[in-house]
This record gives structure tokens, sequence and C-alpha cells, in this order.
């Protein structure tokens, strides 16, 4: 049994590896940052390949990931590779504009949006929009490069020098305010809802990748949770290049509604392990959609967060999709 990761970031996939190598498993990561393929070699090397690509590749010096991906994955699937996390799954996790659109077909609340890849438009979206707004790249990544204005003038001030990332497409928001600053992410797995955490942030704050979450940077140099607690330096390990501490962060049980529309996105953009981020309106209770990840590195210290680690799931998954190719070709 071969079991292929493909990832570019050199620490985000090492509990997962650890844990599929602790069964005796033969593990490859895959590093397409440097990587070729030929269309004509339809062999089958990997048994599963686990796609674990990230738009904030782009943030580390590995834009050309960004392209790459989608051809190399589309090859796996036609030599008859399973892919968790395929294709499909990786065009609606780089590209925030598919989201919107997803949400908007399902029916599922979320901000206010306008798509748009130029500064004219952006201005003329800004007559659509209430402010407070953001602006959001298509492709992000751990919070890359969003801005907040307060008023249209701002924005109509600054639209020249708006970043609108790698592929030239930007998202006008309108700014909810979160209940209390908080923030959920359902992290779901083959179809079902494997946790929530509930993370307390500053309203500047839009880096929540889950593995850096709980960690701020001690006088000492090393990572100290909130809680006071100091980790390890390689704690920091899975930090994307913009990290950013939050306030709290903990278990929670969403409301029923939150988990089936977690499910069903997931479900849509066939993502087969991802977490569904949603925010309570403080002005009105109801419950806004506004982020959907492919990529889980799962919360930090996951254990005394969850009372539970989630690996041994993810690799489960991973074992039985291998286990099938396996078989077939036995």
């Amino acid at each position: 049994m071969k079991i292929g990761i493909l990832d570019e970031h050199p620490e985000w996939s090492r509990r997962l590896i650890a844990e599929l190598e602790a069964r005796r498993l033969h593990v490859e990561r895959i590093n397409h940052a440097d990587h070729g393929f030929d269309p004509a070699d339809r062999r089958q090397h990997w048994d599963v390949v686990v796609n674990r690509t990230s738009p904030s590749s782009h943030r580390r010096g590995h834009g050309r990931v960004l392209f790459y991906a989608e051809p190399l994955l589309a090859h796996l699937e036609a030599v008859g590779v399973p892919v968790i996390n395929p294709v499909a799954t990786w065009r609606f996790e780089k590209s925030k504009a598919l989201q919107v659109e997803l949400f908007e077909r399902l029916g599922v609340r979320y901000p206010r949006t306008v798509v748009v890849n130029g500064a004219a438009p952006l201005r003329r979206a800004a007559r659509e929009v209430r402010f407070p707004a953001l602006v959001k790249p298509n492709v992000g990544g751990s919070g890359a490069l969003i801005e907040r204005f307060e008023t249209a003038a701002d924005l109509e001030a600054r639209a020249a020098d708006v970043d609108f990332g790698p592929d030239g497409v930007a998202l006008l928001q309108e700014y909810v305010e979160p209940r209390d600053g908080a923030i959920v992410r359902v992290e779901v797995l083959d179809g079902r809802m494997l946790y929530a955490i509930r993370i307390v942030r500053r309203a500047d704050q839009f880096n929540l990748c889950p593995a850096d979450l709980c960690q701020v940077q001690a006088p000492n140099g090393h990572a100290q949770a909130p809680n006071g607690q100091v980790q390890a330096p390689d704690a920091l390990a899975a930090c994307p290049v913009d990290a950013a501490p939050v306030l709290d962060i903990t278990r929670h049980e969403p409301p029923r509604e939150a988990v089936e529309q977690a499910v069903a996105l997931t479900r849509a953009a066939s993502i087969d392990v991802g977490g569904v981020e949603y925010l309570v309106g403080a002005a009105d209770g109801r419950i806004y959609v506004y982020d959907v990840n492919a990529t889980s590195n799962f919360v930090a210290d996951a254990p005394r967060v969850l009372g539970f680690d989630p690996f041994p799931a993810f690799a489960d998954v991973i074992v039985r999709a291998a286990g099938r190719t396996a078989r077939a070709a036995a």
C-alpha cells in the first residue's frame, strides 16, 4: 500500500505522515513546488494521493503551485489514482469567487459580495455594498492581503493601489460584525462533522489557519499558548508567513443549521476533508458563512482543545481509500 501526500509546505503534513508511518505504511511526500509529470505515463504510482495543496503557497515563494496543481491532479485522477480532495476541490479551494457562487447556489447566507478584476470595477462595486467592507483577493490563503475599508471614499482613494493577488481577481465584501468577536470553523471529514472550534479574534485579524491559532511568541522565543503555557519552538512549524495570535480558542457545538450547511458545502465542493467558517452577526444573530478551506492542518494541541487527536480518523479515511485500490489491483 503506497500513499502519496501532495504538499509543498515543509511542515504541514508532518503529523499526518507520522500517524501513517506509525501504522507501517509506505508514505511519499510529493513536493509539487519542484515537480514534473509525463501525461503519457498512465501507471498508478500510488494507491491514493492526499491533496494538501494550499492557496497560501504563493506567500511562501511557491506561486507556481497555484496553477500546476490542477493539471497534476487531473492527470492522477485520469489514470485512476484515488485523490482525497480531488481537482474539483482544488478549484473551489483556490477561488473565493467560486465559493461565493456555491453559497448562492445552495442558498447559504453570506456577506454581500461583488467580484471584480480591476480598480475601475472595484470603484463601481463600492456603490453597491455597505461599509465597512473588505477587499479579499480571489486566491487567498491564511488571510493574505485582505484589507478593510471604513468608507466608500477610503476605497475610492486607494483602489488603484489594492493588491488583487496572483490572478488579478478580488472580492468586495460587506463586513459583518461577528457577535462577541468570534468565528466558528466546522471541520468535516468524509461527509460528517469531525469537530468545531470557536475562535475569538481581533477585528483586524484574518489569518485563521487552525494550526497557528493558539500560539504567540514568548519573550524566550518559544511559542506560548493563550493560557500562558510555553511550547517548544517547533510548535510554530505549521505557521504561514503572516500568522497572528488570537485571543481564545475552544471546542464548540454548532447549531444544527450550521452543521448541515457545512456538510452540504463540502459535499458540493467535493471536499473529503476541510473546514467551513462562519460567524453569527452581532446585529441580527444570523449565521453567515464566509469561507471554505480544503487544507486541514487541524487545530494545534488538539488533545487539549478538543479532547481527542483528529489525525487517526483522517488516517483511517486514507487507509480505506488506499485499500480499495490495492484490492482492485490484486
